[in-house]
């Protein structure tokens, strides 16, 4: 007789992350050499938001701190990945706030494994999320994380190992913990490691040996 199992829940670290694609860079060299390919100097300090541009993923979080930021980092360059129906509001405000010598928008972009090897930290102010792709992806290339303590991203992050969690309704809990990692690259270093150990459970690999014991569990093979 075969077994009932439509009311029963089984749970896996998301549809998994290619670590072929991303992955970090070997030396500082490397990562050199990968900014100046896309003219971004060694010196830089680089934050990164991959997200498309909707209200849920709360970009004008970053925006409303990025003047402070830029006044304690003057080295600071924000990079946003992504396009979106608020893509060109953003950018107009960018322009008229003199935000343009450091602020990029790459629009879509099939090179976002290219930009988190060569950013600094990845920053995340999202309102709600399942379990974020873009978060797991950064996190495979070795990226500190910055992000909303949220469902989603308590999945992911443990704070302060490889990661910091920030309160939405605090936007300078965001500006603090991306002065923090700015100012300790040892910190920084340390996240790396174990964001590149920790991401290997979110790997594609991992997805689907893990569906292919649930389907087991469900599908047992027929009795010949």
């Amino acid at each position: 007789m075969r077994k009932n199992v439509s009311n029963l829940i089984y749970k896996i670290d998301g549809v998994g992350v290619n670590l072929e694609k991303f992955y970090p860079v070997r030396t500082e060299e490397e990562k050199n050499v990968l900014r100046q390919s896309y003219n971004f100097s060694s010196d830089d300090f680089i934050v990164l938001y991959t997200a498309e541009f909707i209200p849920r993923k709360n970009h004008k979080l970053i925006f409303d701190i990025l003047k402070a930021l830029k006044l304690e980092i003057p080295s600071l360059k924000m990079v946003f990945c992504g396009s979106g129906k608020l893509l060109e509001e953003y950018n107009f405000f960018a322009t008229t706030n003199e935000m343009n010598d450091y602020v990029l928008f790459t629009g879509y972009t099939n090179n976002v494994d290219d930009y988190c090897r060569l950013a600094d930290v990845l920053v995340m102010p999202s309102l709600q999320e399942g379990l974020p792709l873009a978060l797991i992806e950064a996190m495979a290339t070795g990226l500190p994380l910055v992000a909303s303590d949220i469902r989603g991203h308590r999945d992911v992050i443990l704070n302060y190992e490889n990661g910091i969690l920030c309160d939405l309704n605090n936007p300078k809990s965001f500006l603090g913990a991306i002065m923090l990692l700015y100012k300790n690259k040892s910190l920084r270093n340390e996240m790396k490691l174990r964001n590149i150990e920790r991401a290997k459970l979110f790997s594609v690999d991992n997805a689907v040996v893990n569906m292919e014991k649930i389907y087991l569990q469900v599908i047992p093979p027929p009795i010949l």
